[in-house]
């Protein structure tokens, strides 16, 4: 399943073209973060090159890897920008990253320009909505090898970029599980 697909769809072509021209390129060096759990989120953008992971920690302390963002795709705290309160997730890079990112202010500014943008800002929420209800559907009834397979369909190279313990944690299986998926699969 790609995660981020509404930002690549047509409907939202007049927000990616917003991105570009209004966004600055930022570089990310391996590790370090464009957002932390508990703090508020005050931009989000396109990923250029490279990846993001979305790691949320729970109250003991583990974390477990609840998305990536790979080239092209939307990267961002999108509901901590848009209502200022705490994010829920760390976003950081996966390797050197660059993303091409818009302060939330001025978002909210390009969806104050007219109803047709204003449009734009809930149907990309109703489509965020959308692709978190369907993320977890799958989790329920998707087998753990239907989401691995998702996966690598859309980042064949998520391989190369995510270790497979951490691959684990996001398709929430056991690594021993993850390694009989990938056997079945070659």
């Amino acid at each position: 399943m790609n995660f981020n697909r509404y930002i690549t769809e047509a409907e939202f072509s007049e927000l990616a073209a917003f991105i570009r021209r209004e966004g600055v390129v930022l570089r990310f060096a391996r590790g370090e973060r464009l957002s932390g759990q508990g703090l508020r989120s005050h931009r989000c953008g396109l990923v250029v090159q490279g990846a993001f992971r979305y790691v949320h920690a729970d109250a003991a302390g583990e974390e477990h890897v609840v998305g990536y963002a790979f080239a092209g795709e939307f990267v961002g705290d999108y509901i901590s920008m848009c209502v200022d309160a705490p994010s829920q997730v760390t976003i950081g890079a996966m390797c050197g990253s660059e993303a091409l990112l818009v302060p939330g202010e001025r978002l909210e500014t390009f969806y104050r320009t007219d109803a047709a943008c204003e449009r734009l800002g809930r149907r990309l929420a109703e489509h965020m909505l959308a692709e978190v209800y369907e993320r977890l559907l799958d989790r329920y009834a998707a087998s753990p090898q239907q989401r691995y397979e998702a996966l690598t369909e859309r980042s064949p190279d998520v391989l190369q970029l995510v270790p497979l313990r951490e691959l684990a944690s996001y398709l929430g299986v056991r690594p021993e599980t993850l390694s009989r998926i990938r056997r079945r699969v070659r």
